[in-house]
């Protein structure tokens, strides 16, 4: 079942990784490898789609491309129309509201007439200093809007050199767009989230690689001494502990495939909802609920490992015991006392994420909780045994937790008065606690009433 789970995190990782690489692969590198200057001879045919810095050196006229949603007043975008006079057609240019300073500086300036330009005298250089615009190129579209403010500029210039290029530009069948920040026709910002996502299951995958490839160590440890009762002991806690872990694995499990679909489809539909385009909500929607859904649900998946291994518990527990007892002797002497506590001796708890088993032998009681958690309680040396319900709330931010613990504390003989038990358990039911109580009043026999009174 674990590796399975491995290769299914393997499997998982390599499909986002495959799919984020077919819709967003060319924008990542571009991104990576940064922008290109445009070279004179290059056309905006052959630079289609290319992510590149060009200088605009002669804007026409401006207009809004784009408003905010719903708020029709307020611009978000302006359209720049561009003549190149290097290659002698018009493109237009398109920057965020917040980048327009310098492009009003540099039309205002190249629309002046000659005399207004000359009574700038040496202050004309640095008004009519190109601008930089980095994005990428994409193909000539309909854009009435355009035609609309270059009608209107007509109107409303009187130089003469100005209009003819709003003539020219006119007459052009279609301008190629360069949109400032973009990469394909998409926001940066689009493949940065990609690219991030696009880690995240690297390092999973890697993760989940080196997990499927290391040897487990859990059954080598349980079959080194079979004959040891040390191991017996182990190997009998495999039954209830195997359908526990197998319990929690098949429910971490879904908790983690539903979250990475709820979380995913989820943003998806918020992405639709909207009004995004289709590579929008794949590039960025759905690439970020995929994302935000894996860092919750693979490590629930790749720590099952941790959490749900029967074999990793024992070895866990084994080196528990081992720092009680570092004798082996003695160890082994407590565990053949346990082997002969069948079933009706053992107290078990089995929450969804936490698990607790008692046994309680003649002489000794073992009781393994959690993940590493053994408690040892020799039952000759037992001097004063009480239950005690503790209540109260933890506060982890503004969230109020309550909680209600069922206690149980043992004190060995000639320390009942001590203020701490030499051993404490802690259970989360009532009927887990009162059964161990009752085990162990059978299991002290005539000393009950004197060590337990009404317990």
């Amino acid at each position: 079942m674990k590796r399975k789970l491995q290769l299914g995190v393997v499997i998982l990782t390599l499909a986002v990784i495959l799919f984020l690489g077919s819709v967003a692969g060319k924008g990542i590198l571009a991104l990576l490898s940064g922008a290109k200057p445009l070279p004179d001879e290059t056309s905006f045919s052959q630079a289609e789609n290319a992510y590149l810095s060009y200088e605009v050196t002669h804007p026409v006229i401006s207009y809004p491309e784009e408003y905010y949603s719903g708020d029709a007043t307020r611009v978000k975008r302006m359209a720049y129309l561009v003549y190149d006079e290097e290659r002698q057609t018009f493109l237009k240019v398109v920057i965020s509201k917040e980048h327009t300073s310098p492009f009003e500086r540099l039309l205002r300036a190249v629309n002046m007439s000659e005399e207004v330009k000359e009574s700038w005298g040496d202050e004309l250089e640095s008004q009519l200093k190109p601008v930089t615009v980095i994005g990428s190129l994409t193909a000539p579209a309909a854009d009435p809007e355009g035609m609309a403010a270059l009608s209107q500029g007509l109107s409303d210039i009187d130089f003469e050199e100005s209009e003819d290029l709003i003539m020219e530009a006119m007459a052009q069948s279609g301008w190629y767009v360069l949109e400032e920040g973009y990469i394909q026709g998409l926001p940066a910002w689009h493949f940065v989230i990609c690219g991030a996502v696009l880690v995240i299951n690297l390092l999973f995958l890697l993760i989940a690689l080196i997990s499927l490839l290391r040897k487990g160590t859990g059954k080598d440890f349980l079959s080194q001494n079979p004959q040891s009762p040390i191991t017996q002991f182990l190997k009998a806690q495999l039954p209830w502990l195997e359908s526990w872990c197998q319990k929690g694995r098949g429910r971490r499990t879904r908790m983690a495939f539903l979250a990475i679909v709820v979380v995913a489809g989820a943003l998806t539909a918020l992405g639709f909802y909207v009004g995004s385009s289709p590579r929008e909500v794949l590039t960025c929607h759905l690439a970020l609920g995929l994302g935000l859904g894996e860092l919750y649900g693979i490590p629930l998946l790749l720590g099952m490992g941790l959490a749900f291994d029967p074999d990793k518990l024992l070895k866990n527990y084994n080196k528990a015991w081992e720092k009680l007892y570092p004798i082996q002797t003695e160890r082994e002497a407590v565990a053949r006392d346990l082997l002969k506590a069948d079933d009706s001796w053992a107290v078990r708890e089995l929450g969804k994420e936490d698990s607790a088993c008692a046994i309680l032998g003649e002489r000794y009681w073992m009781v393994l909780k959690g993940a590493a958690g053994v408690a040892l309680i020799d039952s000759s040396r037992v001097g004063k045994l009480y239950s005690e319900t503790v209540s109260g709330q933890i506060r982890t931010g503004k969230v109020r937790y309550s909680y209600t613990s069922y206690m149980i504390y043992i004190h060995y003989l000639g320390e009942e008065d001590n203020k701490h038990a030499n051993v404490q358990l802690s259970w989360n039911s009532e009927s887990a606690s009162g059964h161990f109580l009752t085990l162990a009043r059978k299991r002290l026999g005539d000393r009950a009433q004197t060590v337990m009174g009404n317990n």
